[in-house]
């Protein structure tokens, strides 16, 4: 179990990766999870239409973007600012904050989406608990998270590019793939999370998400901008990213298999 000290750690270190991600997630990783987030937010069980929704861990605004095209009004807030600065959407406010510590008040928005930021958290059920609580009553809860079976051959010849040239994966990201992931990555995980934050019980499911349509260079992409991988290329210089981008490619193929993302998602009211 990792202790309180451990917590604020680990999410400081994380924080810190997303913070050197920045614009960097626009220009790939943007492919993928603005349609993860507009898959999420379709599945609200009320409309969103003229709502003030809070998109947790809102990165450069996926979720929010969403919400604006549903008609809502989006407050994005994440721990890692210099995302918030490179954030695309139209938005009420952006905050600099915490998903187990939102700084708002109780009962004080119309809903809550945390697309792929409460699976980041050694405590989701924390997360979910601060959703419910500044939540009026009758307002959606969204999460979202990757399922176990979640996989692509992109993800590890991205990995195996970047570590010939260098990259090695830093401790907050082996802990989150060993220990924090996984606790929603089941709609068993999941539903039991939502429950014992307070949330009512039958929001959970799984679903799959079809990218068939991207190319190998958009697949190659998306993984370079990760936070586990962005910050090192940034560092390491054009020629770098330039030859783990190739080799990356050289890995995948020129015929990979169709992208379909499998996820877990959260749909319920408070």
């Amino acid at each position: 179990m990792i202790t309180a000290q451990g917590r604020r750690r680990f999410l400081a270190e994380v924080a810190g990766a997303y913070g050197r991600t920045g614009a960097a997630w626009s220009t790939g990783p943007a492919l993928v999870y603005d349609r993860l987030a507009a898959a999420l937010v379709a599945t609200s069980p009320v409309p969103l239409v003229g709502r003030t929704v809070v998109d947790v861990g809102a990165g450069t605004g996926a979720a929010s973007l969403a919400v604006v095209a549903a008609g809502g009004r989006a407050v994005a807030l994440d721990l890692a600012p210099p995302m918030l600065r490179a954030h695309r959407a139209p938005v009420v406010s952006a905050i600099a904050g915490e998903a187990t510590a939102l700084p708002l008040g109780d009962a004080s928005v119309d809903g809550v989406v945390a697309a792929f930021s409460l699976n980041h958290l050694p405590d989701p059920v924390a997360g979910f608990r601060e959703a419910r609580r500044v939540c009026r009553p009758g307002s959606p809860v969204l999460a979202a998270a990757y399922a176990a079976d979640d996989d692509h051959p992109v993800k590890r010849a991205v990995d195996q590019a970047a570590a010939e040239s260098g990259w090695r994966p830093e401790p907050w990201y082996d802990a989150m793939r060993a220990t924090v992931t996984s606790q929603l990555a089941t709609v068993d995980g999941m539903a039991a999370a939502a429950a014992a934050a307070g949330l009512p019980p039958g929001g959970a499911r799984r679903a799959v998400v079809d990218m068939s349509d991207l190319t190998p260079a958009q697949l190659v992409a998306w993984r370079l901008g990760m936070a586990q991988v962005a910050p090192f290329l940034a560092a390491a210089g054009r020629q770098t990213r330039q030859r783990v981008t190739q080799r990356a490619l050289d890995l995948l193929g020129a015929e990979p298999p169709p992208l379909r993302r499998s996820i877990v998602v959260y749909a319920g009211i408070t």
